[in-house]
């Protein structure tokens, strides 16, 4: 028998849990149906393209602006920190623009060329950005809402872990937040096959774990991932939904419909999912 090497699993059943293009064989065929949609929202709508928020050449934001004190979303994409950009996923902005919200996507570096800790660090960065620069896009900076895809789940993790009157900021800066198909817990990535790009140690792990950062605050938050994801990536929503719980704070547990990891995503395009609704009940639009 195989040694284990987190919770009940070997190695080759933990790389499983987590490798999406083995469990999710449609994985290429679906990004490629959205190509239409990404082209689209930014034919058909006024958007900024590629807005520096810092000096690396990951550091880029698209933005859709609004028409004055609008909502905030801001979308982090997936790809486990080592692939996609914000390109693949533009699709989703458009349920939000029709009701009025401005939208931003945030590109950032990745590994292995970056560490995690540095893209941690670029994400809170854009954040930062995003609300010091709110009114000169339409966007009202005390309504910034954050929600993210896998990896982009996490980030929004670390977004509400963050302190963010080390950055001038004010401690309420994130008003809700809807990580979808997120990691709170990255020491079983640390151990998986994914850290063969990762690079991780097991300090930089707990680092940027927001299952181990829990803040003091946190804003209205809902955990989503799919209904038909893998067992880890529902226990790693679930554990984090109960440590949120158990420090007093308002979050809550959803799963979306049957869902795999790769097909969730396209739940953004979909005005009826409770995905977007949450969102736009969290928005108020």
């Amino acid at each position: 028998m195989s040694n284990i090497i987190y919770g009940n699993y070997n190695q080759e059943e933990l790389d499983l849990e987590y490798d999406m293009r083995r469990r999710c064989p449609h994985f290429a065929e679906t990004f490629a149906s959205m190509e239409i949609h990404n082209k689209r929202v930014v034919s058909n709508y006024e958007c900024l393209l590629d807005v520096s928020f810092g000096k690396s050449a990951g550091e880029k934001l698209d933005i859709w602006p609004g028409r004055g004190g609008a909502p905030i979303l801001l979308f982090i994409h997936g790809g486990y920190w080592k692939a996609f950009d914000k390109e693949m996923f533009r699709f989703i902005a458009e349920r939000f623009i029709e009701v009025g919200a401005c939208v931003v996507l945030n590109n950032y570096d990745l590994c292995p060329k970056v560490t995690m800790d540095e893209i941690t660090r670029q994400n809170r960065e854009a954040l930062s950005w995003i609300y010091k620069n709110a009114s000169s896009f339409g966007g009202d900076q005390g309504r910034i809402h954050v929600t993210g895809h896998s990896a982009g789940g996490h980030l929004t993790g670390m977004l509400m872990a963050t302190n963010w009157e080390d950055y001038g900021l004010p401690f309420d800066v994130v008003n809700g937040a809807v990580p979808l198909s997120g990691l709170f817990d990255l020491e079983p990535l640390r151990v998986s096959y994914l850290n063969d790009d990762l690079h991780m140690n097991k300090e930089e792990s707990q680092r940027n774990s927001p299952l181990l950062n829990i803040p003091k605050w946190m804003p209205p938050t809902v955990v989503a991932v799919g209904g038909g994801e893998t067992n880890e990536f529902r226990r790693q929503s679930r554990i984090y939904t109960d440590e949120c719980r158990k420090n007093g704070f308002d979050v809550s547990y959803l799963e979306v419909g049957n869902h795999d990891h790769v097909n969730v995503a396209g739940e953004y395009r979909n005005k009826l999912s409770p995905l977007t609704s949450t969102i736009f009940s969290q928005m108020n639009i």
